[in-house]
Order: C-alpha cells, then structure tokens, then sequence
C-alpha cells in the first residue's frame, strides 16, 4: 500500500486500485492494471483534475452515447411525451455518428463535423436542429442525475421557418379531383379548419355535436382542447353531414360500428402522403405540402377580418408568429394595399384650415 496526502493506492489481487477523496466523498476506482507506475499514474491525473476544477471520475468516463440515449428515451416516456417516433428518428440520425462515443467524447467540434454531415446528407436544416435538441436535453439529463458534470455547448442552425405554399380556390379544387374519393373530404376539411393532418385523420364521430354545431379536438399538439362550430359554416356543415350519411350506409351494410369521422370502407385512414403526392403532381401542384391547406385557412382569415386572437383560438396556433412564419401578406393583399396607395396619390386630402399670417398693426 501506497498513501500521499490526498488518496492512497492498493492491491485488490493482482491489481491496484485507487482511493480519493472529493468534496467529501470518498472514491475507488480500478487502474486495470498491475503495475504500481499506472495505479500512481492515474491518482496523479485525478488530483490533477480536482486541482483545475475539473473532476471526471471514473463514473462519467463510463458514460456513452447509448447511456445518453437510454436516458431521454425514458425521460420521455415518464413525461408521456407524443413525440417519441420523432425522437426514434432523430436518436436513429445520431448513433450513426456517435454511436461508439464516449459521452465525453462527444465535443463541440464533434457535433460541428455531425452538423456538416447531416448537411451533406441533405437532411433539412428543420431536422438537423431536432436530432441536436435531442442530443443537448439528454445532455442536461446525465448532468441533472450527476453523472456528466459538465455539458458540451452544442451549436445550432439556423432555420427559415418563413412559408409561403397557399392554395387559391382553382388550385383546391384541381388537387381534390386528382385525389381517391375517401381523401377528398380529408382535405376539405382541413382547408376549411386549418386542423392538422393528424388532428383530421383521428377524429371520431363521437367528437362531432350536429345538435351543438360543433365539431371538438380533446388532444392536440399544444396539449389545449379546442372547437370549431361548423352550424355557421355552410360547406363544412354540408361536407360533415354527408360524411355521416355515408358512414351510416355503410354501418348498415357491413352491420358493424364506424368510429372515424374520415375512413377507407370504414377503416382508419393511417396514411395518404404517396396519394398526396401522386395527385398533386397531376395537379401541377409538385411540391405542395398537406400543411399549405393549414396556412391557406389561416390567410383566409385573416383576409375575412377575423380577429387573430379567435383565428389563433380555431385553428390551434398558440402566438401570432403564426402570421410572421407563413407570411400571411400574399400577393393579393400586397396589390390592394397598392391600390389604396394609389387612390390617396390621386385624391390627396385638404387642410381643414388654412393658416393666416397676421400683420402687426402699425403704429
């Protein structure tokens, strides 16, 4: 046995061992080997780190990236979080690059070098910075639980979140025609409301009051119920009175309970992005998103002078950023702006009164 002022080295067996007091708790920690040389070594280095300030002990040097995974991966189950496939996306993405790191390993140059693989990848500015939200929470996780005492700073990008896709009523009803019947009333729907598409597809009849009007999403993405009251909104009220009638035909033909409000022959539509995607390009609508039909209802409106707090309250957005992000001033509006521009160059208004300068009285 070994001792200095601060730790003392030993033999377990073979091999010897370390013990190292910090902050008042006592450490021991294996140097793997037989060799006093490597066990002093290794003190050395740890009475080093806690001199600097900068302590890893033999805890955080075990610590990977699968620890990290494993970590957030249960923080989101606890927290009952809705975005767990995003999350398998974006941890998918990332054990590709770190997969055999150490979590000290994983510096901020490493996570640069991800970013520019990502990048060369093609991979969406939007989908790089979740996989790294990923990676800095599971990083504030291991620190919270004492097992990293320091996290790496972890670069961003940046992302344009300006959008622009709208869709005039020509183009609407060009795409509506090119899609399979049971898709229609999805996108009408949705045109109408601003839901989004995962919002639409889970709606069940027992979420539609025909003797209230109104049609009600107990869980939405911001966690906050909402309603839309389809009585003052004729297409929506006809679109959702012949959903149900078609429903109830085909409840009596196949003898059976159809709980969706939009179905394939009474099966839940899971998914419709290759039919989307079909049709619109027979459409000339290549490249339209299912999420224009949402900033399409937002635009329309504003353009009927709804007021944003009721717009915001219908179709589930949370700040008004909304209108900054979709750039909500389209070029029809930005044209009858330009009219009224052009009606006040024309017809500029007159002085109430005119000012008349007083001539001091002589004398």
């Amino acid at each position: 046995m070994s001792r200095t002022s601060t730790g003392r080295i030993y033999k377990r067996g073979s091999v010897f061992w370390i013990d190292y007091g910090f902050r008042g708790n006592r450490h021991r920690e294996s140097s793997g080997s037989t060799k006093v040389s490597e066990a002093k070594a290794l003190l050395r280095k740890r009475l080093a780190e806690m001199g600097g300030g900068r302590f890893v002990g033999p805890s955080e040097e075990r610590l990977t990236f699968e620890h990290l995974a494993e970590m957030i991966v249960t923080d989101y189950k606890v927290n009952a979080r809705r975005s767990t496939k995003r999350l398998a996306t974006s941890l998918d993405h990332l054990r590709g690059f770190f997969g055999e790191d150490r979590a000290l390993g994983i510096t901020t140059d490493r996570v640069r070098l991800y970013i520019a693989r990502r990048q060369e990848e093609e991979a969406a500015n939007a989908s790089i910075r979740k996989e790294l939200a990923a990676l800095r929470r599971a990083f504030n996780l291991a620190k919270q639980a004492q097992r990293l005492s320091a996290v790496p700073y972890i670069p961003g990008v940046k992302v344009d979140n300006t959008r622009t896709g709208f869709f005039e009523t020509k183009e609407l009803d060009r795409l509506v025609q090119e899609l399979p019947e049971p898709l229609r009333p999805v996108v009408r729907f949705a045109a109408l409301t601003g839901w989004r598409k995962g919002e639409v597809l889970g709606l069940q009849w027992s979420d539609v009051d025909f003797e209230a009007g109104e049609v009600r999403l107990w869980h939405s993405k911001n966690d906050e119920p909402r309603s839309f009251p389809f009585a003052a909104l004729p297409p929506l009220r006809e679109l959702l009175e012949r959903e149900r009638q078609r429903t109830r035909t085909l409840e009596r033909k196949h003898g059976a309970v159809v709980p969706h409000v939009f179905h394939r022959d009474g099966n839940p539509i899971l998914s419709m992005d290759a039919a989307w995607r079909s049709a619109a390009e027979r459409a000339g609508l290549k490249g339209m998103l299912f999420h224009d039909l949402r900033r399409t209802a937002v635009r329309n409106l504003e353009r009927a002078g709804v007021p944003r707090s009721v717009a915001m309250k219908l179709t589930g957005h949370k700040t008004e950023s909304v209108y900054r992000r979709y750039a909500i001033a389209d070029a029809k509006a930005l044209a009858e702006g330009v009219e009224k521009l052009a009606k006040l160059h024309a017809d500029p208004p007159r002085d109430e009164a005119t000012t008349v300068p007083i001539r001091r009285a002589q004398g």
